[in-house]
């Protein structure tokens, strides 16, 4: 039977250090809510309305209580740092031994494959939120509203290990740093490989990762280091980057710029890749041959697409442009307090897919088949809050046992060699007269 406790227990740890995520003297314990109440409800409300929310977590889960109003919500929330949604979600995953060498989580040959990316997400349309994030009008063009959202997953298994909100101008590269230094302590970096897009092409990552004594894997611009890459001709091929004054200029770190500062080259490795379409493109990693071969790295860069399906889920399945407020800290609750719902989600996801194929094969039928997604969510909206704060035991096990059911009863066969099309993107058009009402 799938354990939920580990998200209770990954709340209560966490908001135990209340001093570290409340601004101010809030959330004592002579509150009727304490911040244990509000990370478990702004994490797993209805995504109504606030007020309808509230109404609806207090008669169900704190019948004891007064339903407070609108305003005492917004003014409470307010105390609350948008940090402690983040550090609730990696510590769920600290719970179900996401670090440790677990057989439950996939792997590719032993490694851990993560990647970096970043999404545009839509925001509130409101001219204290577009200043709040920075989105300034020309005379001729009126911005959308909307914000920069980066993060880093683990493409096989689907958590999130750490994402950032900033605004929609700023450089994803200094983004990337920043997660390599939030996850350090979440992964098992000789174990790990990071796969980079085209946006990501800089020695100092490089350097970084390389420091950290983990592997990368980054796809690179044609008119990236073309100096060194003429005289390439094999498929597969070592390429020495020099390190020159101007690639010196580029790094921010002290510590990194003065190592690199006592080297001549950075000695990687260059792999042309041909596609279905007969285009080629290259691939710049530092993983030895005697570790992977080249068809090896190649297919570790397509596992990259499981990104962009985790932002589609994100988006279109957990709902994460869905907001509840218009000022930045709330937009950022928000978005934070998403990560626990969409790591438990791949949590179960795992676990109920080991179920059904074990299910599956004790009556001869060794085809793939998978939860069905949709059904796994739904069951999720409906059920989890009632499954963590159910007052009996027994009833709180009823329900576990009918998410169980629900789950596993019907699942999708999954058909080999599909693929699906990357679609291009149109270009939005914006009316510069618009006015929001």
């Amino acid at each position: 039977m799938i354990d939920f406790d580990y998200v209770l227990d990954a709340i209560n740890d966490v908001t135990q250090k209340s001093e570290k995520y409340v601004i101010g003297n809030h959330f004592t314990e002579q509150s009727s809510l304490s911040l244990a109440d509000w990370a478990t409800f702004l994490s797993f409300k209805e995504d109504k309305t606030l007020q309808s929310d509230i109404e609806n977590y207090i008669s169900n889960y704190k019948p004891e209580l007064d339903i407070p109003s609108k305003q005492f919500i917004s003014s409470q929330r307010s105390y609350i740092k948008p940090i402690m949604f983040q550090d609730i979600s990696k510590r769920y995953l600290e719970l179900i031994d996401y670090k440790d060498d677990n057989q439950t989580f996939k792997t590719f040959k032993g490694f851990r494959l993560c990647a970096g990316d970043g999404s545009d997400f839509e925001i509130p349309d409101f001219p204290e939120t577009r200043a709040e994030f920075n989105i300034k009008n020309t005379p001729k063009y009126r911005k959308p509203a909307m914000c920069k959202f980066s993060s880093i997953q683990d493409i096989l298994n689907g958590f999130i290990l750490d994402g950032t909100v900033s605004d929609y101008k700023a450089g994803e590269l200094p983004l990337m740093h920043q997660h390599l230094q939030n996850v350090k302590n979440m992964i098992i970096p000789e174990k790990t490989i990071w796969t980079l897009d085209r946006g990501y092409p800089a020695m100092e990552l490089y350097a970084r990762i390389i420091e950290m004594n983990s592997y990368f894997i980054v796809r690179l611009r044609k008119d990236s280091y073309i100096e060194e890459r003429m005289n390439i001709t094999k498929e597969d091929s070592p390429i020495s980057l020099k390190i020159t004054k101007d690639r010196l200029k580029k790094f921010h770190d002290p510590e990194l710029k003065n190592i690199y500062s006592k080297k001549w080259t950075i000695d990687l490795r260059i792999i042309t890749i041909t596609n279905k379409n007969g285009e080629k493109y290259s691939l710049l990693t530092n993983i030895p041959k005697e570790v992977l071969g080249t068809k090896e790295i190649g297919e570790i860069y397509k596992l990259r697409w499981g990104i962009e399906t985790n932002y589609n889920t994100m988006k279109n399945r957990i709902y994460i442009e869905n907001y509840s407020g218009k000022r930045r800290i709330c937009i950022e609750q928000d978005i934070y307090s998403k990560f626990l719902k969409f790591n438990i989600f791949h949590y179960l996801k795992i676990k109920f897919n080991k179920l059904i194929k074990n299910k599956k094969e004790q009556i001869g039928d060794y085809r793939t088949y998978q939860v069905d997604q949709a059904n796994l969510i739904r069951n999720l909206k409906d059920k989890l809050l009632l499954i963590l704060l159910s007052k009996s035991r027994k009833i709180q096990e009823k329900i576990v046992k009918n998410f169980h059911k629900s789950c596993i009863r019907y699942p999708n066969r999954v058909k080999k060699n599909t693929t699906t099309p990357r679609k291009k993107k149109p270009h939005r058009s914006f009316n510069i007269q618009y006015q929001p009402t």
